[in-house]
């Protein structure tokens, strides 16, 4: 009867609508905890007496706290359930297992969720998720009170971020491979070089009766600029040294040292100054050469030059002063005597006013006036005459500065040089100056240089000459490590002393190969010569050098 008892109960539970919320969950445990208590028995009652009349093992359950503690077994009825006295239902359990009466009513506006299944395995996390989430019956405190409670647990999620992809560094190839590097010191960066090898000639000195050669040649360069962040500073030498192996003697230096400076003083003031020294060996095809010399006398020059340049608007102006210092080295003969030339020595000064606009900032037109004079050391030459007397320059032209592709600028005029000496005419003619740097496309530079200037003489009633040089060269970069150049020399004398006009060509071809950054080997012709109604200014000559440039 009491079996049929307990299993009609456990069939009447199992077919009760299961109820929600907390109150289902501790009502299914009283269930299953007075069905155990009916078939085996209360735990505060002595153990049954089986038929033979020997005690009865209680029952044990293999899982710990399956059945209810001693001290509330006294407070279940009938089927397990708690007697009913009219009072409120019992809440959910808290975290320590016991009840929460406070919490016996669902909060407001929350759905209460169906309880879990007794000795069911809740998973961890998504329930209390779907809690949450869908029914707000508990409440998970914020992520940042839970980093503040668990700092330990907070750092690993910092530390367990997504780390990028390993991405592989991009090599640029250097666009200028096999340039000189430069030694730097500080602000300063140097970049000298030095050529040298065979030059083989058929006009050793270059005078109108020279005969062949086989001369070394060695040429050292230097630069070295600064990389200031306002102002600028640069330094070069160029110097040149030849000397006969076989054929006719002959040695020569010419050599060059020029340095400058540009101050900016605020946004629309500049400063700029230049000094230089060269030394070299007067052009045997120049009209002042004494002819029946056994050598090229030496001529040294020594120039100093400073301007000030100021911008307002879309107008600027350009103040300049120049000096140049010139001497003449003595002029020897094959029989052993000298002659000086001490009375050609002299030193120019002039002033240049240069005004303009700004067409755009790649185009300024300007104007310019220069005053100078020339003065000799010794006031009368060896022949009575006075050569000093001022000078006058009109010029008009433009300033180009369009970025990387052209740069620099042109100018022609009217130049006129009077001299002391009534006996002397006047020295006037055309004046063409000009430096432009162009760059039609990357690895070729094209360079344009015009020079006029004023030249004295030394025989009886003649004044002088004007003289125009024009050069045009050309460098293309073939490859990284493979250079070209080519270079032509156009000139012309205007004589007043009656012998006409001397006309002068030279042209030059060469190439450059790098192995390394820091050794190259040099290839170049040479071919040039001078026409001239005078015998003794005509020359020509063809040379082929070949050697090795050092550089760093």
């Amino acid at each position: 009867m009491l079996a049929s008892t307990v299993l009609a109960s456990s069939a009447s539970a199992q077919e009760t609508p299961p109820l929600r919320g907390a109150v289902q969950e501790n009502v299914l445990q009283a269930q299953n905890t007075t069905n155990a208590n009916q078939t085996n028995g209360a735990n505060n009652n002595p153990a049954r007496q089986t038929d033979s009349g020997i005690p009865a093992r209680p029952y044990e359950p293999v899982s710990p706290g399956a059945l209810p503690q001693d001290d509330d077994s006294s407070n279940l009825g009938l089927l397990g359930v708690p007697i009913d006295d009219d009072s409120p239902p019992s809440g959910p359990a808290d975290n320590s297992g016991g009840l929460n009466a406070e919490s016996a009513a669902p909060a407001a506006g929350t759905v209460p969720v169906p309880a879990q299944r007794p000795g069911a395995v809740r998973r961890a996390g998504v329930e209390d998720r779907l809690d949450e989430e869908q029914t707000g019956s508990i409440s998970n405190p914020p992520i940042e009170q839970n980093r503040e409670a668990n700092p330990p647990a907070a750092a690993a999620e910092r530390d367990n971020l997504p780390v990028p992809a390993i991405e592989r560094r991009t090599i640029r190839p250097d666009p200028e491979p096999f340039a000189p590097l430069g030694i730097r010191a500080g602000t300063v960066t140097l970049r000298p070089s030095l050529s040298t090898g065979l030059r083989a000639t058929t006009n050793a000195d270059g005078s109108s009766d020279g005969s062949s050669a086989v001369l070394s040649e060695t040429r050292l360069r230097a630069r070295a600029t600064t990389d200031w962040s306002r102002h600028s500073a640069f330094l070069d030498f160029d110097g040149t040294y030849d000397k006969t192996i076989s054929g006719e003697e002959y040695s020569a230096p010419d050599a060059g040292l020029r340095g400058g400076f540009q101050l900016d003083l605020g946004e629309r003031t500049t400063v700029k100054g230049e000094a230089g020294y060269r030394i070299r060996q007067e052009d045997p095809s120049a009209p002042t050469t004494i002819v029946g010399t056994s050598n090229r006398p030496l001529v040294q020059e020594l120039d100093g030059s400073l301007g000030v340049r100021h911008e307002f608007g879309k107008f600027f102006a350009d103040v300049k002063g120049n000096v140049d210092h010139t001497t003449y080295g003595n002029a020897e003969f094959s029989d052993g005597s000298t002659v000086s030339q001490g009375d050609r020595d002299n030193t120019f000064a002039s002033i240049a006013l240069r005004g303009g606009f700004e067409m755009s900032p790649a185009i300024k037109p300007f104007v310019e006036v220069e005053l100078g004079k020339l003065m000799y050391d010794e006031a009368v030459d060896v022949n009575g005459f006075r050569r000093s007397g001022p000078l006058l320059g009109l010029r008009g032209g433009v300033e180009l500065d369009i970025a990387e592709k052209l740069s620099g600028e042109l100018a022609i005029g009217y130049l006129r040089q009077d001299i002391d000496d009534p006996r002397l005419a006047a020295i006037d003619g055309l004046s063409v100056d000009g430096a432009l740097k162009w760059s039609p496309q990357r690895g070729t530079d094209v360079t344009l240089g015009l020079l006029t200037r004023v030249e004295g003489a030394t025989a009886p009633d003649d004044s002088g000459s004007i003289f125009y040089e024009g050069t045009l060269g050309i460098k293309r970069q073939v490859r990284s490590n493979l250079d070209v150049h080519a270079t032509l020399i156009g000139s012309l004398r205007d004589n007043t002393d009656g012998s006409g006009w001397d006309k002068g060509f030279g042209a030059e071809i060469g190439t450059t190969y790098w192995f390394n950054r820091f050794v190259g080997l040099d290839v170049s012709a040479r071919h040039e010569f001078t026409h001239s109604e005078v015998d003794t200014r005509q020359t020509e000559e063809t040379s082929i050098f070949m050697g090795v440039t050092l550089q760093r």
